[in-house]
């Protein structure tokens, strides 16, 4: 049996910069952290006792005989491309709803891809299994994906990650000390707005004349870097509300597809209960919403703030781990 462990993560500044089509020529940049809520992949040899070749438990249950009956599509290409020989039982569990902006396709392609590796004896460190999350979502599903969620959640804790040139891209950890990283959660409030949305069918409102938006996300890009800029040089963190502002705006700008009544309304009335920067995570058009508060702020925030689901959180520095490997 394999288990493996893999982070969300949110994405603060510069998404939409990492999408391939624009990167490959003009470079991007993100600055994101990874949180410690997981994506548990549980996967194993099926014993050759039953009428089917494959079990898979995710929130349906598929048996099958043959790769192509799969339906889910990252199973079914995973299996395909890396293991199309074995009889396989694999199993997913997670810590937070699926189609939610927190990174969740990327961490179970993350968890996927080392669990099947484990599986087929190879050992692949954070930086390859990063690249081949990319490449499972990217290639062999041929999903509209950017490449920061697969790198995020694979080597955890807070990096800017330059994405182009000939590496295709590189992280750089942001290194804290206890007591600032402490402050970034305390400021940080997430919250599910129970809206669900499929990120690949809002992010082609984004890649729909992507060339066009030069200006905005070379902004975008541009807010990597000063938001950089405050935590290394240990500046007032309240700078981060009005980054985050700006970076929403650009984000609507871009894509209306991006945002929805109940979502503004959200966003309102975080504002009206104190928080001086907001905004929907990944794609957008649902799923959770970061508000990011004044110091010291956070229970008085959280009792003005009565709508969504409040799901606290720490930073996670350990990436995709494997919990359990006997086979």
């Amino acid at each position: 049996m394999i288990i493996t462990k893999t982070p969300y993560r949110i994405s603060l500044f510069g998404g939409g910069t990492d999408l391939p089509e624009w990167y490959q020529q003009n470079g991007g940049a993100v600055l994101a952290f990874s949180i410690d809520k997981y994506c548990y992949i549980l996967a194993r040899h099926l014993p050759p006792y039953f009428d089917y070749r494959f079990r898979l438990s995710y929130s349906k249950v598929e048996t099958c005989k043959f790769v192509d009956e799969i339906k889910h599509p990252a199973l079914r290409e995973a299996i395909r491309n890396y293991a199309p020989d074995k009889n396989l039982e694999i199993n997913h569990h997670s810590d937070l709803p699926a189609r939610s902006g927190i990174g969740s396709s990327s961490a179970f392609a993350v968890g996927l891809v080392s669990a099947i590796s484990q599986i087929l004896g190879k050992k692949l460190n954070q930086i390859s299994l990063a690249d081949e999350a990319i490449k499972l979502e990217q290639e062999f599903i041929g999903e509209s994906v950017g490449s920061q969620d697969q790198i995020t959640c694979s080597i955890g804790g807070i990096n800017e990650i330059e994405f182009g040139g000939p590496s295709n891209w590189s992280a750089h950890p942001i290194i804290l000390n206890p007591e600032k990283i402490k402050e970034i959660e305390d400021r940080c409030f997430l919250v599910f707005s129970g809206v669900s949305r499929i990120s690949s069918e809002i992010q082609s409102g984004l890649t729909d004349g992507l060339m066009n938006k030069e200006v905005e996300l070379n902004e975008l890009r541009l807010l990597v870097y000063k938001a950089k800029e405050i935590l290394e040089q240990n500046r007032n963190l309240d700078e981060f509300g009005e980054l985050l502002k700006l970076s929403w705006k650009l984000k609507k700008s871009m894509n209306t597809m991006s945002t929805t009544s109940v979502l503004d309304d959200f966003i309102d009335q975080g504002f009206k209960a104190g928080a001086i920067g907001a905004k929907v995570l990944g794609a957008g058009g649902g799923g959770f919403i970061l508000f990011w508060l004044k110091e010291g702020q956070k229970k008085d925030f959280s009792n003005r703030f009565r709508i969504g689901t409040h799901v606290p959180f720490e930073i996670d520095f350990e990436g995709s781990t494997v919990l359990e490997s006997t086979l």
